[in-house]
């Protein structure tokens, strides 16, 4: 019981002298989707899929706990509008039986696909001091999302979960520049479909306590 006690002061002590950040937070995304191929396809159909460029925005928190002067863990939360998408190609050979056209030549269509998400990445990492003005901070997280532009169902439902990981650059206190990637397998299709989006965000944190 005494140490229970003891180890519930320290942590009260940590959390007490760790300082709380909050801020804005904006960036861009490089998203894009990838399918496995499907095996023994009779139609002979080809999907091609390429990445397509995004944005993100939203409001930052941060705990940095108190550590020495190497370096201290921190633990952060972000809400996000993210536009992600990509770019499809597909093509249906000639002679195939689903060819939406008569023609000697294979048909392609292609077409963008936007996709509207609200998120909230939550990330773990610690943050090595360069200096007195810089540190380098490698972090991974899991992220909560739900897609805005969908008619929610068993399908398509409500939440959804992905993971990632990235570094930041912090300068100062308050300015961070991150790099990341996240991605979302979603194993319950066939074939298995990946969304993965490569990011670059701007952080600046105006409040702190």
């Amino acid at each position: 019981m005494k140490k229970l006690i003891v180890a519930g002061l320290m942590l009260a002590s940590v959390c007490a002298s760790a300082q709380n950040y909050f801020g804005v937070t904006g960036g861009y995304n490089l998203s894009t989707l990838k399918m496995e191929e499907l095996t023994g396809d009779p139609y002979g159909v080809k999907t091609e899929h390429s990445p397509r460029s995004g944005f993100n925005a939203g409001i930052a928190y941060e705990h940095r706990f108190t550590g020495s002067d190497k370096g201290n863990l921190f633990i952060g939360a972000n809400v996000l509008y993210s536009l992600e998408g990509y770019h499809y190609k597909t093509t249906i050979p000639t002679g195939s039986d689903i060819k939406l056209k008569s023609s000697s030549a294979p048909v392609e269509y292609e077409d963008n696909v936007d996709i509207k998400n609200l998120k909230v990445p939550v990330s773990f990492g610690y943050n090595f001091k360069l200096s007195d003005n810089f540190g380098l901070a490698p972090k991974v997280f899991g992220i909560l999302e739900s897609q805005l532009d969908v008619d929610h169902n068993e399908t398509n439902p409500v939440f959804d979960f992905a993971f990632g990981a990235g570094v930041n650059l912090n300068i100062g206190e308050r300015l961070s520049i991150g790099l990341g990637y996240d991605w979302n397998p979603e194993t319950d299709f066939e074939p298995t479909v990946v969304y993965g989006n490569a990011h670059a965000n701007v952080t600046y944190y105006f409040f702190s306590k």
